[in-house]
């Protein structure tokens, strides 16, 4: 079988992470990188063609598939150029910046019938693919309620040399809480309504730095999830399964599944019980560690993409399923603002339709946020 021939559009810090699997997998070449920034890139990537802008990396090398790890504004233009030429794409989280432009890419990539992947890797561990099964399994009973935390103090650095990332936009709920979000939709079913509130006292910046969600499940399944980054915390995705060298690993669980018959707690992976299913406050409750092997994600998700191209696979996390995130990750920001309960289903709706937004919406859904 011939490999898979692949570009890369954008080069920076994520760009560079699919760059290096892209290198390194066996099933693929790498046909091309695409990046504004043409010369660094090129010393940094010798014997590698290396083109100043996409267009040029899909009209000369013609890749079979791209990965798409621009900045999240270009995500929409470049994928629906990338569906016309037909070729695969894996897109980078979030899907696109705007949920018009989300409806915009999801009618070319049917039109065309391109196959898309959205980047959001959690998908990919095994402990991941362990709990959703045992919560698939009944483990716990029914899914009564699932509690999240993501906290940790990001450096003035980090600002300092993205000053973006202090205004609307660039506070944990779009940066960091959508992981969350899309996880909680992965694992505990649909998210059906959101209500929030947010806060900018810790920073003084215009854009939140702490923000706390209320959400609704598909089955009654009720969820709390709780975003920081300006608190010292061990509780991340990341310090917990130890996927990123920036997040010195931990190895806390930073979510708890409450069920009617016991409880989960993740990434540990320790299963809460009564003995022989029992259901009473009086008795005692026991743990056991349940095994789940530790993968690289970006390997599995890249081996994930591979089997997509191929038609071997069925896409985990499809453009439409992607922009499901951001509609309820949007929605965490603009209930916080508004404070009122925000329904999804017209949402998700009017965008499989292809008629996003609702004509009863503000046609800016970034204006809230």
């Amino acid at each position: 079988m011939a490999n898979i021939s692949i570009g890369v559009i954008g080069a920076g810090l994520i760009g560079r992470k699919h760059i290096k699997k892209a290198i390194e997998h066996p099933d693929f070449e790498l046909a091309g990188i695409a990046d504004l920034d043409r010369d660094a890139v090129s010393a940094q990537y010798p014997g590698i063609a290396v083109f100043g802008d996409y267009r040029s990396l899909l009209d000369q090398a013609r890749p079979q598939a791209v990965i798409i790890a621009s900045p999240n504004q270009s995500h929409a233009s470049i994928g629906i150029e990338c569906a016309r030429l037909g070729i695969d794409m894996l897109i980078e989280k979030p899907v696109t910046d705007t949920l018009e432009s989300a409806a915009d890419l999801l009618l070319e990539v049917r039109a065309n019938k391109v196959r898309t992947l959205v980047g959001h890797h959690r998908r990919h561990h095994d402990q991941v693919k362990t709990l959703r099964r045992l919560l698939g399994d009944g483990l716990i009973g029914n899914l009564v309620g699932v509690s999240a935390i993501w906290a940790a103090y990001k450096p003035d650095d980090y600002f300092r040399i993205a000053p973006w990332r202090t205004q609307s936009g660039g506070g944990p709920i779009l940066i960091n809480l959508i992981h969350e979000i899309d996880f909680l939709r992965y694992t505990a079913g649909e998210i059906r309504g959101v209500s929030a509130i947010s806060s900018s006292r810790q920073r003084q910046f215009p854009v939140e730095d702490t923000a706390g969600a209320l959400l609704e499940f598909d089955a009654g399944c009720i969820g709390t999830v709780f975003a920081s980054d300006s608190a010292v915390s061990p509780w991340t995705t990341e310090q917990g399964v130890g996927e990123a060298a920036e997040f010195p690993f931990s190895g806390e669980s930073s979510y708890r599944f409450v069920g009617s018959r016991g409880s989960l707690e993740f990434p540990s992976l320790v299963h809460w019980a009564q003995a022989d299913g029992g259901q009473n406050w009086n008795r005692p409750i026991q743990s056991q560690r349940l095994f789940a092997s530790s993968i690289d994600p970006y390997r599995a998700q890249l081996d994930h993409f591979r089997d997509v191209v191929l038609g071997k696979a069925e896409s985990l996390l499809t453009v439409e399923d992607g922009a499901r995130t951001l509609i309820a990750t949007l929605a965490v920001a603009e209930a916080a603002a508004s404070g009122r309960r925000i329904d999804l289903d017209d949402r998700y709706e009017a965008l499989a339709a292809g008629k996003y937004p609702p004509a009863s919406q503000d046609t800016n859904p970034r204006k809230a946020s």
